[in-house]
């Protein structure tokens, strides 16, 4: 049997370091191994079904929108509102 050795370091000043720190405390010493395997390989799955459910939204996404009509896109004159000076002075107030 071929084992690998790691040492984690947690830093007690930051929150998550500290929560992690006190959930294996928490933990009988004889299954804290098995524990925090289970927790990375959890999170390894749940991070590849999170790309294929990204990977079929993009595709039925891209899909859909490829059925879509194409409407032309008009550009409001400027200025017609007063929005564009509005804005510009609402920009000075950080100057």
């Amino acid at each position: 049997m071929q084992r690998k050795k790691m040492t984690l370091r947690f830093d007690l000043d930051r929150p998550e370091d500290r929560q992690a720190w006190e959930y294996l405390q928490g933990l009988n010493p004889a299954s804290m191994n098995k524990a925090v395997l289970a927790i990375i390989n959890r999170a390894e799955r749940a991070s590849r079904v999170q790309g294929m459910i990204r990977s079929i939204f993009r595709e039925e996404l891209a899909a859909t929108l490829k059925q879509l009509p194409v409407q032309p896109v008009r550009a409001e004159p400027e200025g017609s509102d007063g929005m564009d000076d509005t804005i510009m002075d609402f920009l000075d107030n950080f100057m």
